[in-house]
């Protein structure tokens, strides 16, 4: 569907948000959305809390498809936010708005060396929440207790 917008007469600027520094953050879902150019691929808004880095986010693609190679990463992702992974299970994204993980980022650079991006490098399992406590239909971020 079409939509009118409105914009100043000048030429856009990349966005300079601060990244989440390369080190271990405790992440909070606060948004997940389907790509709609690529079904099963969601795209999960991470945001750090519990620190002076408390606000910075980034963008964490997970793919719901088990017949690709890369289904692996997503189980990852299940197994730290507390949801099923092994066996014959059921992925329910809307389930993972308000979950919470140990997770360790670093930066890479884009293809053309001009972007820096922050990725998940690595869960820690060793520090699992207890996300199944709530249930996140009902719940909404100021009702979450932070573990700090």
């Amino acid at each position: 569907m079409p939509r009118h917008a409105r914009a100043p007469d000048t030429e856009p600027e990349e966005s300079k948000f601060p990244k989440p520094s390369e080190k271990e953050h405790l992440f909070h879902v606060r948004e997940v959305s389907e790509d709609q150019e690529k079904p099963g691929i969601f795209v999960v808004e991470c945001e750090v809390v519990g620190t002076e880095e408390s606000g910075r986010s980034l963008l964490h693609r997970v793919n719901t498809d088990d017949s690709v190679k890369g289904f692996y990463y997503c189980r990852q992702f299940l197994k730290a936010i507390g949801e099923p992974y092994k066996g014959e299970f059921l992925i329910d994204e809307s389930r993972w708005v308000g979950r919470q993980f140990y997770a360790t980022v670093v930066h890479n650079k884009s293809i053309d060396g001009k972007k820096t991006y922050a990725n998940i490098d690595d869960y820690n399992f060793g520090k699992l929440i207890k996300n199944d406590l709530f249930d996140s239909k009902k719940s909404t971020s100021e009702e979450v207790s932070w573990d700090g």
